[in-house]
C-alpha cells in the first residue's frame, strides 16, 4: 500500500491566526461558572472602559505566548468587567476568545456554546467588524467535529464579513481556513488561492505568524498532491518565521509536515527525526489532537519500514486520543491505517470492516480527499478476499473521485492498485498498460510508488519474455530500495524494510540469470540480506575508535544505562516478590514501558553517534562485494554457498577460486520456512526418535545442496563455507543428511558461516594461527545454576592446557573484557538472552562485580560490544540460542537477523565465533566443548568444530543430532590442514 501524507487536520492550528497558540502541559476543561467565578472577583478597575482594553491586550499577548491557562482567567475577569460595565463589545470579543481557549482544549461542548453567544451578541449589537472573527472560529470548531459543511458555510459568512468591514486580515485568514475544506473536497486550485492570500497579507503587514501559517498550508498541499519536493522551501521557510517569535504551536504543525515530506521522499530517518520533534512540542504544549496525528504519522513511517508491531500499537495509542476527543475524521483515517496493516497480516475480514467504518465516516463528514483512499483500499481488499465485483465497483469510484481530485498523488494511487490487481491476476498487458499511462506522474512521485511502479513492471516484462527491458527496470527497483534502507538510523528498520521488498531482488535475480549475468546476479543477492548489524556496529565502533563521540553523548547513554539497570534490577524484585498481585502487576507493566523507551533511546542515541560520519557505514564488506575479492579469499578446497530466497525459489551460488555458478532450487519461502521448523523443533528435543526428523533433512539437502553436487562444482572441496538468508539463519545444516549415501553433510564437509559473502575478505585479511602460547579464559559464571558449565569448563582446560577458570561469583563481566581484549581464547558456559523488541540489549549473563558500573554489572550487551577492542582469535559462546537473533522469536521475521550474540562479537573484532542455535543439556555441551578443544591446534576452529561433531555423533549418547548439530561458526574459520590431515581420517 503507498503512504499518503498526513491528515489534513494538522493544518486547522496552524490556518487560523487568531487561534493558533499554544498551552501547557495540561489541558483542563473550561466550566460553565467560570463567568460568574470571575465576575465574583472582579475588581472595580475592570469596568472601566480602558481597563477592560488593558485586560484584553494582556489576554491576546498570554494567548500568543502560549500561556492559554492564564489568558482564560483574564478573559474570564473581562468577561465579567464587560457585562458589569454593559460593554458589548467587549463582552462579544471575551466570549469569542474564551471559546477558542476551549476549543483549543478539545472541550467542543463549551467552545460551540460560548462562540454562538459571541456571536448573538454580535449580531443583536450590531457588532459587524467582529463577525469575521466569530464566523472563523465556529468554521475551525466544525472542522474537529468533522462536519465539512457547515465548516464551509461558517467560513463564506467569514470571509463576506471580513470584505463588509473592510478587514482584508480577517479575510486572508477565513480564506484560508476555508482552504483547508476546498482541499478535503478535492479543490486544490481554490485552497492554493487562500493559502497564497494569508501568505501575501501576512507580508503586507509585517506579520510573521501569518505568513508561516500560509507557507505551512502551501507545504501540506504540496505533499498532498504528490509533490514532496516543492514542499521542503515553503515549510522551511515557515520555520523561520515560527521560530522568529518563538512560536512553538506553528513549529510543531510545520514539522509535522516537512517529516511527511521527507517520507515521501525516501529519506526516512530525517522523517523520524523530524517527527519526534514535533511529537515532543505536542506533548510539551499539552496538544493531545496533535500529539495523536504525530504518533499517527509515526506509525505510518513504522508500517512503510515492515515494521508492522509497533505501526499497530501506534495506531491504537492515536484512536485512544481521537476517540476521547471526538474527532470523527482522524479517527477514521486511523482506522483506514489500522486496516491497512491487517491487510498485511492476512486478517481481511478485519481489514475490510474497519475500512467500511472509515468510509462511512469520512462520507458522513464529506471528506472526498479521505475517502478516495477508503476506497482504494476497499477495492484491493475486495480482489484479495476473491470478491471481484466489489473489487470492480470500488476501483470505479476511486478513479471518478481521482478525475475530480486532478492530483499526482490520487492518480498515482488508483494506477498501482489496478496494476496490483492485474499483477495477482497474471495479467501483464494490463499491467504494462495502466503503468505506462501513468509515466508522467511516476516521474514527480517519491521512490516507493516508483520502486512499486518499477517492480511490477520489471516483473511484467519478464512474464513476456523480454528480459533486457525486465531487468532495466529490476535494477531501478532496488536501487529505490537500497536508496531508502541507507537512510533508515534503526538498525531493526533497515532490516524490516528490506524485508518487505525482498521479492524486486529475487525477480532481478532471476532475469539476470536468464540473461546469463550470473555474476551481477550474485551481487544483487548478496545485497539482499540485512547488513544493519555491520553498517550499525561498524560506524558505532570507529566513531568511538576516533573520538568522534562527545563526553555530553556518552554522558546521556550512561545515565540511560543507569536508568535502565534501575528498571531491570525492580522488574526482578516484582517477578520474585509479587508475582501473583494485580497492584504489582500493573507496576511492572508500567516499568516495562519505561524500560522499552529507556533502551530505545539509547540505541537511538548510538544511531546518532554513528550516523555522523557517513563514511564509517561501509565497514566488514557492507559494501556490494567484488566477486573478485571473495573468489581470491577462497582457498583450493574451499566453496562459498550464497542463498537468495523469494517467495518463488531458492537461488543457490556457489563460489569457487575459478568461477561461479547459480541454481535455482525448487522451493518457496512458505514451503521452505514451514521445513525448516519443522526439523529444527523435532532436533531441539532430544529424545525425539531420529527416523522422524530423516525425510525432512533429505529432503532440504536435496533442494539446497543437491543441485550443486549433481553438477560437480563440490568435487575436491573440504569446506563449505554457507552464507544463509532469512529463514536460512535457523537452519543446522551440518545435520542435512544426503538421502543417496545416508551421510550428513558434516561428514563430508567442514562447515563455516558468514552473514554475507563481502565480509570474507576482511576476515581473512585479519586471520592469524592460533600459536600454542595463547591463554584460555574459561568462565562459568552461573555454576550454581547451571551445574555441567563446571565440569564444562574443568573438561576444556584439560584439552587446552594453558587456561584459567571463572567460575561463580569470579565470573564478572569486567574480567571477561579483559580477557577479551588480551587476546584469549574465551569460552563463556552461561546463558544467552535475546531481545527481540530491543535487540541492542541481548546479552550475556555473567556475574555482577562489585562495582556499580554498567561496564560490571554481569549482563555483556550487544550495544556495550561497540566500545570493546576485541582481540580473541577465538569466543566460544556455549550457552543456550547465542547463534539466533530476534526473527526466530518472531515467526521467521522476514529480513536478516542483525544482533545475533554471535555476530556482535565476530563485527567487534573476534576472528571466530562458536554459537548454538538451541538450548543444549549441560552434559552434552560439556562432553562437545571438551572434543573440540583437543583439537583447535592442530585443525583450526573450523576443523575443530566439524571433527567434534563427528566424534560426538559415534558416541552412543550423544549420536542424535541435538547434541551436536545446532553448533556452528563464524569467521574466518583458520586455514584448512594439509591433505591427509586428521581432519580427513576422521570422515
Amino acid at each position: 500500500m503507498t503512504t499518503r501524507s498526513p491528515p489534513l487536520v494538522w493544518l486547522a492550528p496552524a490556518l487560523a491566526a487568531i487561534v493558533a497558540g499554544t498551552s501547557c502541559a495540561e489541558r483542563p476543561q473550561a466550566s460553565e461558572s467560570e463567568g460568574a467565578n470571575a465576575a465574583a472577583s472582579a475588581t472595580d478597575s475592570t469596568r472601566d472602559t480602558t481597563s477592560l482594553r488593558v485586560h484584553l491586550d494582556r489576554a491576546r499577548k498570554l494567548y500568543f505566548d502560549d500561556q492559554f491557562d492564564s489568558a482564560r482567567s483574564v478573559w474570564a475577569e473581562a468577561l465579567a468587567g464587560a457585562r458589569a460595565a454593559g460593554d458589548s463589545a467587549a463582552e462579544a470579543e471575551s466570549l469569542t476568545w474564551l471559546g477558542l481557549v476551549a476549543w483549543q482544549f478539545g472541550d467542543y461542548v463549551s467552545a460551540r456554546r460560548l462562540g454562538e453567544e459571541a456571536l448573538s451578541v454580535k449580531l443583536r449589537y450590531g457588532l459587524r467588524d467582529q463577525l469575521a472573527r466569530s464566523y472563523n472560529a465556529l468554521g475551525l470548531l466544525a472542522w474537529d467535529e468533522g462536519r465539512l459543511v457547515d465548516m464551509a458555510e461558517s467560513l463564506r459568512k467569514a470571509v463576506e464579513a471580513g470584505q463588509a468591514a473592510s478587514d482584508r486580515a480577517a479575510v486572508a485568514v477565513a480564506s484560508a481556513n476555508l482552504g483547508l475544506v476546498e482541499t478535503a473536497f478535492g479543490n486544490f486550485d481554490r485552497a492554493r488561492e487562500g493559502f497564497e492570500l494569508l501568505r501575501d497579507v501576512g507580508q503586507e503587514l509585517g506579520d510573521a505568524r501569518y505568513q508561516g501559517n500560509g507557507l505551512t498550508n502551501l507545504g501540506m498541499l504540496a505533499v498532498s498532491t504528490g509533490d514532496p519536493l516543492a514542499a521542503i522551501p515553503p515549510l522551511t521557510q515557515a520555520l523561520e518565521f515560527y521560530r522568529s517569535i518563538d512560536y512553538a504551536t506553528g513549529e510543531q504543525v510545520a514539522l509535522a509536515q516537512l517529516a511527511a515530506a521527507y517520507a515521501d521522499l525516501g529519506e526516512p530517518q530525517l522523517a523520524f527525526a523530524t517527527l519526534d520533534s514535533a511529537l515532543a512540542l505536542s506533548r510539551q504544549l499539552g496538544q493531545r489532537d496533535e500529539e495523536a496525528r504525530n504518533l499517527e504519522a509515526l506509525a505510518s513511517l513504522h508500517k512503510e519500514a515492515g515494521n508492522l508491531r509497533r505501526a499497530l500499537d501506534l495506531y491504537q495509542r492515536a484512536q485512544v486520543i481521537y476517540e476521547e476527543l471526538g474527532l470523527p475524521v482522524e479517527t477514521g483515517t486511523d482506522l483506514r491505517s489500522v486496516a491497512e496493516v491487517e491487510v498485511s497480516l492476512r486478517n481481511l475480514a478485519g481489514a475490510r470492516a474497519d475500512a467500511i467504518k472509515a468510509l462511512d465516516l469520512h462520507r458522513e463528514a464529506g471528506d472526498r480527499f479521505e475517502e478516495f483512499d477508503d476506497l482504494v483500499l476497499l477495492a484491493e481488499i475486495a480482489h484479495l478476499a476473491e470478491r471481484p465485483d466489489e473489487a470492480v465497483q470500488r476501483l470505479a469510484a476511486a478513479r471518478d473521485l481521482a478525475v475530480n481530485l486532478d492530483a499526482v498523488a490520487a492518480r498515482l494511487s488508483v494506477a498501482l492498485a489496478e496494476a496490483r490487481i492485474a499483477d495477482r491476476d497474471g495479467d501483464h498487458t494490463r499491467v504494462r498498460r495502466v503503468l505506462d499511462a501513468a509515466a508522467p506522474d511516476l516521474e514527480r512521485a517519491g521512490p516507493a510508488p516508483r520502486f512499486e511502479a518499477y517492480s511490477l513492471l520489471a516483473r511484467a516484462y519478464a512474464r513476456s519474455n523480454r528480459f533486457d527491458s525486465a531487468a532495466a527496470l529490476g535494477r531501478r527497483a532496488v536501487q529505490a530500495v537500497e536508496r531508502v534502507r541507507g537512510k533508515f538510523g534503526s538498525s531493526a528498520l533497515r532490516t524490516s524494510y528490506l524485508g518487505e521488498r525482498l521479492g524486486a531482488y529475487g525477480d532481478l535475480v532471476s532475469v539476470l540469470l536468464r540473461l546469463g549475468s550470473v555474476e551481477e546476479a550474485f551481487q544483487v543477492a548478496d545485497a539482499a540480506r540485512g547488513r544493519a548489524l555491520i553498517e550499525h556496529l561498524g560506524a558505532a565502533r570507529r566513531e568511538i575508535e576516533e573520538a568522534g563521540t562527545s563526553a555530553q553523548t556518552f554522558e546521556a547513554g550512561e545515565q540511560l544505562l543507569r536508568r535502565i539497570d534501575a528498571l531491570v534490577a525492580g522488574l526482578d524484585t516484582i517477578d520474585l516478590l509479587y508475582e501473583s498481585e494485580e497492584r504489582d502487576a500493573a507496576t511492572a507493566r508500567e516499568m516495562m514501558r519505561e524500560l522499552e523507551t529507556a533502551r530505545s533511546q539509547y540505541e537511538a542515541l548510538l544511531v546518532e553517534a554513528a550516523e555522523r560520519d557517513a563514511s564509517t557505514a561501509i565497514f566488514l564488506g557492507a559494501r556490494r562485494p567484488s566477486l573478485a575479492d571473495v573468489r581470491d579469499a577462497l582457498g583450493a578446497r574451499e566453496a562459498l554457498l550464497e542463498y537468495l530466497v523469494t517467495e518463488e525459489r531458492v537461488v543457490l551460488f556457489v563460489v569457487r577460486p575459478d568461477g561461479v555458478r547459480a541454481f535455482d532450487g525448487e522451493v518457496g519461502e512458505e514451503d521452505l520456512a514451514s521445513r525448516v521448523r519443522v526439523v529444527r523443533d523435532l532436533l531441539a528435543e532430544p529424545d525425539t526418535p531420529l527416523q522422524l526428523a530423516e525425510g525432512a533433512l533429505a529432503t532440504l539437502h536435496s533442494y539446497l545442496i543437491g543441485p550443486a553436487r549433481r553438477a560437480g562444482v563440490l568435487s575436491g572441496v573440504e569446506r563449505l563455507i554457507i552464507v544463509p538468508h532469512t529463514v536460512l539463519n535457523y537452519l543446522p545444516f551440518a545435520a542435512l543428511r544426503d538421502g543417496e549415501t545416508g551421510r550428513y553433510l558434516v561428514q563430508d564437509f567442514d562447515l563455516l558461516h558468514l552473514p554475507m559473502a563481502g565480509v570474507l575478505p576482511v576476515l581473512r585479511e585479519r586471520e592469524e594461527s592460533t600459536s600454542k602460547d595463547v591463554l584460555a579464559s574459561l568462565f562459568a559464571p552461573l555454576s550454581s545454576a547451571l551445574p555441567f558449565t563446571r565440569a564444562e569448563t574443568r573438561g576444556v582446560r584439560g584439552a587446552i592446557g594453558n587456561s584459567r577458570e571463572f567460575a561463580g561469583r569470579r565470573g564478572t563481566e569486567a574480567r571477561l573484557r579483559e580477557a577479551l581484549g588480551r587476546g584469549d581464547i574465551v569460552h563463556a558456559a552461561t546463558h544467552g538472552v535475546l531481545n527481540p523488541r530491543n535487540p541492542m540489549f541481548s546479552r550475556i549473563e555473567l556475574a555482577r562485580g562489585r562495582s556499580d558500573e554498567s561496564r560490571d554489572d554481569g549482563r555483556l550487551e550487544v550495544h556495550e560490544l561497540l566500545g570493546l577492542s576485541i582481540r580473541s582469535p577465538l569466543v566460544f559462546l556455549s550457552g543456550c540460542e547465542t547463534g539466533v537473533g530476534p526473527a526466530w522469536s518472531n515467526q521467521y521475521a522476514r529480513g536478516e537477523d542483525y544482533a545475533t550474540l554471535a555476530q556482535a562479537f565476530l563485527y567487534a573484532g573476534a576472528k571466530n565465533v562458536v554459537a548454538t542455535l538451541w538450548r543444549i543439556e549441560d552434559q552434552g555441551a560439556a562432553a562437545f566443548a571438551t572434543e573440540f578443544y583437543r583439537r583447535l591446534e592442530g585443525l583450526g576452529p573450523a576443523g575443530a568444530l566439524a571433527a567434534a561433531q563427528r566424534e560426538m555423533m559415534l558416541r552412543e549418547s550423544y549420536s542424535a543430532p541435538h547434541y551436536w548439530a545446532p553448533y556452528q561458526i563464524a569467521g574466518a574459520g583458520g586455514l584448512l590442514p594439509a591433505q591427509g590431515s586428521p581432519s580427513a581420517s576422521v570422515r
